[in-house]
């Protein structure tokens, strides 16, 4: 199968795009970067998706066969690609589990749960997400609408207060890591390898056209418990430093703008869906394998962020450990 990816060098893409090639797709990614990023044996198209009268012609020569989304944010960017995929067999929109919002009915959530986005970018892949389905029920668009949830690997891990590289220096260092409160909150973690199963198993499947899908690891863990792990794998263990959500949010809310409605709530979703049509999505990736390789990754590459003494995690946590010491003695 001729397979399009806009986008393809991404967190989740990247094992998407390896898993298509060992299965024996024929792969292109169109992207704005070098082909030195993509793997051996996968066509680049080089350009910008928001050029119109590149991306649309660019595209419709390909006759692609199906198409994976990873860059579709706006309902601009799902107009440019309703026009330039219009022929295409199957197409996934990568969408996000954030659409639901931050409150939920049940638990686990299911993929007909309303939804209530609470920020802007949420608020778009809902807009976005409701364009592709329209598609399919007025026209027959080949919309498959796929939510993942938090997903890591080499290009990126994820630890309660929110996504950086930080923590493992900290951890390495010996110095204390931020929580939310006691790091009891349940989420779901999956690793990029085991999310390609769920990608490109939907892409294989014709009966998945039109439905929509969470992407998530069966499992949940606790926040505290995703820490540990961390800590065992970098070999040191350090104290987690609990603090309020709403207290991190007044302190920086651009920092830590996910913490109060999704790092610190139970926000659980269910993947029987996915797995009742998708049967291999099995996840097989353990946290601790694969935090492994990808702290290896980051830091081979260099990517693990310098932490100044002072900085404004340890100005954080040393507030905090004022006020209980104030606490205990009053």
């Amino acid at each position: 199968m001729k397979v399009g990816i806009v986008g393809g060098t991404g967190n989740i893409s990247t094992s998407v795009v390896r898993l298509l090639q060992e299965r024996g797709h024929d792969v292109t990614c169109i992207t704005r970067g070098e082909s030195g990023s993509l793997p051996d044996g996968i066509r680049h198209l080089s350009g910008d998706r928001h050029d119109l009268d590149w991306f649309v012609p660019a595209v419709q020569r390909e006759r692609f066969d199906a198409a994976i989304d990873f860059i579709g944010f706006t309902p601009a960017h799902g107009a440019a690609s309703l026009e330039a995929f219009r022929d295409v067999g199957h197409f996934i929109q990568t969408s996000t589990v954030t659409t639901v919002g931050e409150t939920a009915d049940w638990l686990p959530i299911t993929e007909d749960h309303p939804l209530r986005p609470a920020v802007p970018y949420a608020e778009n892949k809902v807009a976005l997400d409701r364009m592709y389905q329209a598609a399919y029920f007025d026209r027959g668009f080949p919309a498959t609408i796929v939510k993942p949830s938090t997903t890591y690997g080499r290009k990126r891990v994820v630890r309660q207060v929110g996504i950086d590289t930080r923590w493992i220096r900290r951890i390495r260092e010996g110095r204390p890591i931020l929580r939310v409160g006691e790091g009891t909150a349940l989420h779901h973690l999956l690793h990029v390898d085991d999310a390609a199963l769920g990608f490109v198993g939907v892409l294989e499947r014709e009966q998945t056209i039109g439905q929509t899908y969470f992407l998530v690891n069966p499992r949940a863990m606790q926040w505290s418990d995703i820490h540990d792990v961390a800590m065992d794998v970098l070999g040191r263990e350090v104290e987690q430093v609990g603090v309020s959500a709403d207290m991190l949010f007044e302190l920086d809310p651009q920092r830590f703008l996910m913490v109060p409605g999704v790092f610190a709530k139970n926000l659980l979703y269910s993947a029987a869906k996915l797995q009742r049509d998708v049967p291999e999505f099995q996840p097989s990736v353990s946290l601790h394998d694969g935090l492994a390789d990808a702290f290896a990754h980051l830091e081979m590459q260099g990517l693990v962020e310098d932490v100044p003494l002072g900085d404004w995690e340890d100005r954080i946590i040393e507030i905090q450990r004022d006020a209980r010491s104030r606490i205990l003695k009053g």
